[in-house]
């Protein structure tokens, strides 16, 4: 038996009043936090060396990926203030974000900068095919991998 649209409408969530983004850094605009990618180095080295660091291979979708470090407590963002609402655990970017501002990379030198690229990652890709595509991508347009974002 199917539900009727007014119990469907009951049990929905309130919506939630839109959030206004806090700037992380006084260089970075709102937009620039809204649209913010990572390098294509940085997923080609660092997040795969993760990846496999906590899955044992790269072969995971993302399904996995996610469970494992970019949700709950075994995330980089946990327990760290999110730079968008300032609320209690950020995103994976910015965590990488504020891991390199602490260790005093400088800003030229940042894994993650304005999006340069868009992909829909779909959640059945393994992280190899994913990040191998997006090198390779790279490769064929002569892009610099580290400011491509």
């Amino acid at each position: 038996v199917a539900p009727t649209q007014e119990a469907v409408t009951a049990t929905q969530e309130p919506a939630l009043a839109p959030v206004q983004p806090t700037v992380l850094r006084p260089i970075l605009t709102e937009e620039e936090l809204l649209v913010q990618g990572i390098s294509v180095t940085y997923l080609e080295d660092a997040f795969q060396a993760e990846v496999e660091q906590k899955l044992g291979t790269i072969d995971h979708h993302y399904y996995d990926v996610n469970k494992a470090m970019l949700f709950g407590p075994n995330s980089k963002g946990h327990r760290r203030t999110c730079p968008r609402d300032g609320k209690e655990h950020c995103s994976y970017i910015d965590a990488v974000r504020l891991e390199e501002e602490e260790a005093g990379v400088p800003d030229h030198q940042q894994s993650t900068g304005p999006a340069t690229l868009m992909l829909s990652w779909t959640w059945g890709a393994t992280v190899r095919a994913v990040v191998g595509a997006i090198v390779r991508y790279c490769e064929i347009h002569s892009l610099d991998k580290s400011k491509t974002f």
